[in-house]
Order: structure tokens, then sequence, then C-alpha cells
């Protein structure tokens, strides 16, 4: 099933690396049914990776997300798997936090490669 970017914005917990700028305007999308500590363990293997810092991971509050899917433009997204359950990378632009088309090559070369 393809999924559209407002799907990723309101049907995910959306972390993200609010130090590293590299990363701004990239997200991990997790559903409860992965669960917080797959999504740590995930962002714990980007750590050793070089590709988010090592500040704690912060997420998107619900109600900034009508927000999000207003003022954010899609770029795209990757699927990984972690016990066998979906998880999402997904990035997009906005005028105050721009991505890096770099580092979202290497967010998706990483989660390919890994999950």
């Amino acid at each position: 099933m393809t999924l559209s970017s407002t799907d990723l914005i309101n049907d995910f917990e959306m972390y993200f690396d609010g130090t590293d700028m590299t990363n701004a305007s990239l997200y991990l999308c997790i559903d409860s049914s992965v669960g917080d500590s797959a999504a740590q363990a995930i962002i714990e293997t980007m750590r050793a990776a070089g590709l988010w810092s090592t500040d704690t991971a912060k997420t998107v509050p619900a109600e900034h997300k009508p927000m999000y899917a207003e003022q954010m433009k899609f770029i795209g997204y990757v699927s990984g798997t972690i016990d066998g359950k979906e998880f999402h990378a997904s990035a997009y632009d906005h005028e105050k936090f721009p991505y890096s088309a770099e580092r979202w090559a290497e967010w998706k070369r990483f989660i390919t490669a890994n999950y």
C-alpha cells in the first residue's frame, strides 16, 4: 500500500533529530505496532552510523500535525522492517527547515541496507 504525505503525518508517531540540522525535515514514522522501543533501537543504529545526533529524539506533537500537513512539501519515503513490523522514514521540505538531499539519500541507503 502506498502512503501519502498526510498518512505519514497523521497515522504515525514522527520522530526527528532536533539537533543535527542535516536531518532537518527527515522523520522516522512509527506506528503503535512497532512502538517506541523499536524506534529507539532504529535511532541507536542510525547514531552508530553517524546519521543521528546523540541528543534524545523528539516527536511531533499531535496539535502540530495539521500545520505539518499544510506547510510541508512531501519529498518521499522509504520503508523498512524491524521484528517483522514495517516502519517508514520520510522526507519533507520547509522553508525554515530545508531538508538535505544528500542526507536523505544516506538515510534511504541505510534503511534499505539494514532494515
